[in-house]
This record gives C-alpha cells, structure tokens and sequence, in this order.
C-alpha cells in the first residue's frame, strides 16, 4: 500500500511540473485564481506559527504563563503599523527575550 501511495504521489508531483512547462498550460493564470494564490502564504505561516505559539512542550494548549502568546500579539501589532519583516522578527525576538527575563 505505501508503494501504491509513494508512486502516486510522484506522478502527480511529475504531472503538475511537466504541465507547466510543456506548454499545455495557458501562460497566464486566471485573475481569480491569482487573487486566491494571494493567500497562500498567510495561510501556510498562520498554520506553522500559531502550533508553535499556543502549544506547550507536552503538546497541550498553553496559555497561561506563555510568554509567546503576548510576544506574538506584540509581533503581530508591529506587522500591521510596519508591514516590515525584519522591524516584525525584531521586535517579536524583543519582545519574547525581554518576557521571558523580567516577567515569566
């Protein structure tokens, strides 16, 4: 069964590569399925980073005495004044270090 799943899953890695670049894809998208790829990458970190910031080392839900909950809601103000990466990892890190010495 895994081999069955291995294969397809290589297949369609193949077939979604080779479709772009054979030509039979039109050379532009579609204005909406543009706007929709849009969201991806929100989507995609929103699923990495919030795990990692509600979760305790046991797996559980941690929000009592997380001091990345507060660090991340700080991040996240910076992020929306900015729209600066660089200003936004700074200032989460910042604000993570100085939680994580002075208050927790």
């Amino acid at each position: 069964m895994i081999w069955l799943v291995m294969i397809a899953c290589g297949l369609l890695t193949f077939a979604t590569r080779f479709v772009m670049f054979s030509g039979l894809a039109p050379r532009r998208l579609p204005d909406w399925l543009e706007d929709a790829l849009g969201f991806v990458p929100i989507a995609v970190l929103t699923a990495i980073i919030v795990p990692a910031v509600i979760t305790g080392p046991e797996g559980t839900l941690f929000i009592a005495g997380n001091s990345r909950l507060p660090a991340a809601v700080i991040a996240v103000s910076v992020a929306l004044l900015t729209r600066s990466v660089l200003a936004t990892i700074a200032t989460g890190l910042a604000a993570l270090w100085c939680l994580e010495w002075f208050v927790y």
